[in-house]
């Protein structure tokens, strides 16, 4: 028996099928990539506004989560309106180096119909649009009624990189009631949709 290795021409047809694969594969991958910084984005967005409810109910105080770069970077923080020394004007902040570089966030203080039509949320709202902007909630975990109209009630995640990237949005009812969805759904049919 003698041994049989590959032959130059079938390692140079391998490397070229592995090398058509890649860049097949490539620009999904980069899609997913900055899918998932946007997802990313509107879910810290979340968690800093259920923070700054939870301590508002905590704390037996009006409590503020503002989004603070003009160009629409996702940097926020959460405080007391009033700060004393229990309930400092800065519980809690997330910088713009804290992942999520490719996402931005624009905002709207208009009311969002109940339930919102189906074409509601399928313009996106341009990146900066609104910032700085917040909003306040009360001892009861709710938007004071005299904020509603003033205060950021839609907040949408774009990309900058990606335009067709996946885009989230974040609502604030006046009821305090938070919660991320995607326009790319029907909420008729998928819970993740957002009309």
């Amino acid at each position: 028996m003698f041994q049989r290795g590959v032959t130059l021409v079938e390692l140079m047809i391998s490397v070229a099928i592995v090398a058509m694969l890649l860049a097949m594969g490539v620009p999904a991958f980069s899609l997913w990539i900055q899918n998932t910084q946007n997802r990313t984005a509107a879910e810290s967005i979340l968690n800093g506004l259920q923070l700054a409810r939870n301590e508002a109910v905590k704390r037996n105080t009006l409590v503020r989560f503002n989004l603070t770069d003009t160009s629409g970077l996702l940097v926020w923080n959460v405080g007391c309106v009033n700060p004393t020394i229990e309930c400092p004007a800065v519980i809690q902040t997330r910088p713009a180096e804290e992942g999520s570089v490719n996402a931005r966030v624009g905002i709207s203080t208009a009311t969002n119909p109940v339930p919102a039509p189906s074409d509601y949320f399928t313009t996106p709202i341009t990146a900066g649009t609104g910032v700085p902007a917040g909003v306040s909630f009360n001892s009861m975990g709710r938007v004071p009624d005299g904020n509603v109209g003033t205060d950021m009630l839609r907040i949408d995640v774009t990309n900058a990189v990606a335009s067709d990237g996946r885009r989230y949005v974040v609502t604030i009812g006046p009821g305090g009631e938070i919660r991320m969805c995607d326009p790319s759904l029907a909420l008729a049919s998928n819970p993740q949709g957002c009309s």
